[in-house]
């Protein structure tokens, strides 16, 4: 079988919004030259040893205590299912790296903007896409400092800037899926959609679950990669329609595959890192068990014929051959809000004999699924109703205004985002419900940084398994109500609408956590 396009060319070349305006008063702090990467890095491989089979991201895992590492983003050459392309991505990697950490750990990352300088011509306004070269890192999901050179996605590294992250994991931190893509208001839409993102991985409690622990792991990037017109992207335009084209590639390869065993148990990590489409996910023929998703475990395995995910949202999930055959993977067709999108052919998924003699020797073979209560990190305790110190409303809108990007201005209680304003202040140790209420006729779905939030019920429906999330979607003219706990840190950061040309158009506010 001839390889992908776009797998032989990787690996045949390896295998109005300044600092200011934002708000923070920081400045850049310095690049320390000496910041030497000292992450044990495992290159990107098929996890059984086949050649055809999609392989796991390159990995960059901690070591003592740290996992110290570069990162650096550019312009870089893609071949596309479409063909060449120019995109903004980490490493020119696609997807990034995939970093591994422990809670605990100190993530020190040595970043430079390697980008060509913005056009003189670049609109400053604030909620119109702007200057698509300045950048920053955020750390999505992370139970982290916002402030300093954290998690603060209120930093504006420019083109032929150093900066130096260092990002301390707390020692109870939840173990999960997380992920990595740049976040500087204004630019976010255009840089993810170009392919800047990459997996986070914190171990933990759920790893060791023995029938997971002996199951083959794979990691499943998907994202679907928008070029310019003309090369690079210097317009949202090619992005802005949601059903615009789009073709939708996992770990930078379009429709791999991906190969199991009969009767095996495969232990999927997916992170949905596209800009604006929901993926709802089936591989009928196949047993599908979700564990665990934005981070967090669910109580129990949990089979279902259908995985939804909506950008940014990560799932862990059990995977289970049947017999020998060629199955698929696929986004059915489905309506996001009033708008129909097509059924997508994502990946074949080939289930082998189990004696294959392709894969390597030594390999785990896990056969088996966890029938009993998945360990619960024990801060994500039940948020009771005696705890909450503060009900918030928030109503998620859109207005026509004139001379706005597409004449289009998001909203959140009637207000666009306003890098100078704090829309919520709260004390430390508090603990508030918010209802997110949306007065839109498509689905928006809600990040929020620094602290996870339990989601409580959706279009006044209550959930039964009160899941932990960092993205949930608020559904087209309907609601969901969650908790949440400011815990930990103090400083500013954001809530905005994942459907990231949304974000960059209003859809965002500022949270301000006080000691």
């Amino acid at each position: 079988m001839l390889l992908n396009p776009l797998v032989s060319r990787r690996h045949f070349i390896r295998h109005s919004l300044g600092l200011a305006a934002m708000g923070t008063g920081l400045a850049a702090l310095p690049f320390q030259p000496g910041h030497a990467a000292s992450a044990t890095i495992r290159k990107a491989s098929s996890p059984l040893g086949i050649i055809d089979d999609l392989m796991n991201p390159e990995e960059h895992h901690s070591s003592e205590g740290r996992l110290r590492t570069k990162l650096f983003m550019s312009v870089a050459d893609v071949l596309l299912p479409t063909g060449p392309a120019k995109l903004r991505i980490f490493n020119e990697s696609l997807p990034a790296p995939t970093l591994r950490i422990k809670p605990g750990d100190a993530l020190e990352i040595a970043f430079e903007n390697r980008m060509p300088a913005n056009p003189e011509t670049t609109n400053m306004a604030a909620n119109i896409p702007n200057r698509f070269n300045t950048t920053n890192v955020h750390y999505h999901g992370f139970h982290v400092s916002p402030q300093g050179n954290s998690d603060n996605v209120y930093l504006q590294i420019e083109p032929g800037q150093r900066f130096n992250y260092v990002v301390r994991i707390p020692e109870d931190h939840p173990a999960g899926n997380y992920w990595y893509h740049p976040h500087r208001h204004g630019a976010v839409a255009a840089q993810v959609a170009s392919g800047a993102a990459g997996m986070a991985i914190i171990g933990g409690a759920l790893d060791e679950v023995p029938e997971i622990a002996e199951a083959v792991e794979r990691v499943l990037v998907i994202q679907a990669p928008v070029p310019g017109l003309d090369g690079l992207l210097t317009t949202e335009n090619p992005i802005w329609p949601l059903d615009a084209e789009r073709n939708f590639l996992i770990n930078g390869v379009y429709r791999p595959r991906i190969y199991l065993r009969e009767g095996e148990v495969q232990h999927w990590r997916i992170l949905h890192a596209g800009d604006a489409q929901f993926l709802p996910l089936r591989a009928d023929g196949l047993s599908l068990y979700e564990i665990g998703r934005d981070g967090n475990p669910l109580p129990r395995a949990e089979e279902n014929d259908e995985v939804d995910l909506a950008p940014g949202n990560r799932v862990n999930i059990l995977v289970k051959a049947g017999k020998v055959g060629t199955y698929q993977l696929t986004r059915p067709a489905f309506n996001q809000g009033k708008m129909p999108l097509p059924e997508l052919l994502l990946a074949d998924i080939i289930v082998i004999p189990g004696n294959d003699p392709r894969i390597t020797d030594g390999n785990r073979f896990g056969r088996h699924l966890p029938m009993g209560a998945l360990p619960k990190n024990h801060i994500l305790t039940d948020i009771v109703d005696g705890e909450i110190t503060m009900r918030r409303k928030f109503v998620l809108g859109v207005s026509d205004i004139k001379g706005f990007f597409k004449d289009t201005e998001f909203t959140i209680n009637d207000r666009p985002f306003d890098p100078g304003r704090d829309d919520v202040t709260a004390k430390l140790d508090s603990v508030e419900e918010w209802t997110l209420v949306n007065t839109t006729p498509f689905p928006h779905p809600l990040h929020i940084h620094v602290n996870p939030f339990q989601l409580m019920d959706v279009n006044g429906v209550a959930d039964p398994r009160k899941p932990w999330l960092d993205t949930v979607p608020v559904p087209a003219a309907g609601s969901v109500r969650f908790r949440t706990r400011f815990k930990d840190f103090t400083g500013r950061y954001v809530m905005h609408c994942h459907i990231l040309p949304h974000e960059d158009t209003g859809m965002m506010i500022n949270v301000n956590i006080e000691s």
